[in-house]
């Protein structure tokens, strides 16, 4: 069962997060103690990719170990040219220095705003406090340190068992805004005691991201910095996990459990959030169609503020199932919003009576949207949020 523990819970690590600048928290680091630490990742799929991510990529491509990760948030370095890449290496070089590790065991994460220097100078004063104050209990001090726009820490954790022997995981994450992840401005941490392979804790991985944080979008913009790592220590001492076995399928649900809980996270604090929307399509030809119809709908600022106001402007759902061109067929079209049935086999159901009752269903938190395109068996979901007003002052004035 999911907890909103932080990630002390896990042995063996140890977190950071101090300020750089002012009273935020805003510099953060996970250091394991074991020698036999494994690292995955998966990043953004965008074509312009941050200097952390470059950088990120080439120690995976060094070594499967890894004992740190080095963030900082309020600077993106994207789109900061071979300055951009040369600051995140150095920063990494100096962290396995007074680590005592290889630079190669390190990966380094950025987030906040795009093309701007980073401090490097201000980071590198700061990097012996930052490790001096390394200490299990210091978790919640580096979840605090990752976040931009948030308005709250995003955490979360989990106990089970493998083959009799407790397994520990847990993770956190931020984000508020620029979300829709593609990896395959959103990053996520987490840690687990448990002793698996590393081709088998990134295929985990890999499956885990695609059935959470990759079905959620707040604005369709996937951002230059998305990033997931693992680090896993295997301080659990459980049977070592190289097959695709029982065990494999265990630790895989456990993680895309703790994945699933910690994107909702992000839905549930995103930017000017007033409704939680879940847009659910089925019946559709091939999983291709359901997503690019669900992501064409859940994207749509016409959709968007129509919930946010409340109106039951359903002909706003129609035209962006339409108009992701994926060959529907208007008369076998169905949508559900909430229990109420607006569209039946492409006809609408909107006598007075019935639609004042479905409007008014629009008061809830939570929104069920599910449109049957009855061409086939293949579903699939997003989960979304509405385009309030308060989304457009934040951003609106982000970078002041």
């Amino acid at each position: 069962m999911i907890s909103k523990k932080g990630m002390s819970c896990v042995p063996g690590f140890k977190f950071s997060g101090i300020a750089l600048e002012g009273k935020k928290k805003s510099y953060g680091l996970i250091y394991s103690e074991s020698e036999h630490t494994l690292g995955a990742a998966v990043y953004t799929r965008n074509d312009i990719q941050a200097a952390p991510i470059y950088v990120s990529k080439e120690m995976d491509a060094k070594t499967e170990s890894k004992r740190a990760i080095l963030v900082n948030s309020g600077n993106a370095n994207a789109f900061t040219g071979e300055q951009g890449l040369l600051d995140a290496g150095k920063s990494i070089e100096q962290l396995g220095k007074q680590l005592k590790i290889k630079p190669e065991e390190c990966y380094v994460a950025s987030t906040g705003v795009i093309g701007q220097t980073l401090p490097l100078d201000r980071i590198l004063k700061k990097m012996p406090e930052l490790i001096g104050n390394l200490a299990a209990k210091h978790d919640q001090a580096f979840a605090q340190a990752i976040l931009t726009t948030d308005t709250r820490l995003k955490q979360a954790a989990l106990t089970f068992e493998i083959s009799g022997q407790k397994i520990n995981l847990a993770g956190c994450v931020k984000g508020a805004g620029m979300i829709q992840p593609n990896m395959a401005t959103m990053l996520c941490f987490v840690v687990t005691d448990a002793q698996i392979s590393h081709k088998l804790l990134d295929k985990a991985l890999r499956m885990a991201v695609d059935e959470s944080f990759n079905v959620i979008t707040v604005d369709g913009d996937t951002s230059t910095n998305d990033s997931v790592f693992i680090l896993a220590n295997g301080y659990a001492s459980n049977m070592l996990i190289e097959k695709e076995n029982s065990d494999f399928s265990v630790f895989a649900n456990r993680l895309k459990e703790l994945l699933h809980y910690l994107a909702m996270e992000i839905i549930a604090d995103a930017e000017g959030i007033t409704k939680r929307i879940y847009i659910q399509v089925k019946k559709a030809r091939d999983k291709e169609q359901a997503m690019k119809i669900a992501y064409a709908v859940a994207n749509s600022p016409l959709v968007k503020t129509a919930f946010f106001g409340e109106q039951l402007n359903w002909g706003r759902i129609v035209m962006a199932v339409g108009k992701a061109m994926t060959g529907v067929e208007a008369d076998k079209l169905d949508i559900n919003i909430n229990e109420y049935e607006i569209v039946k086999r492409g006809e609408p159901q909107t006598k007075a009576e019935y639609y004042q009752q479905a409007e008014q269903s629009l008061k809830r938190k939570n929104i069920e949207v599910e449109i049957y395109l009855n061409l086939g068996n293949e579903s699939k979901s997003v989960v979304t949020t509405d385009l309030s007003l308060e989304y457009i002052k934040i951003n609106a004035n982000y970078i002041s």
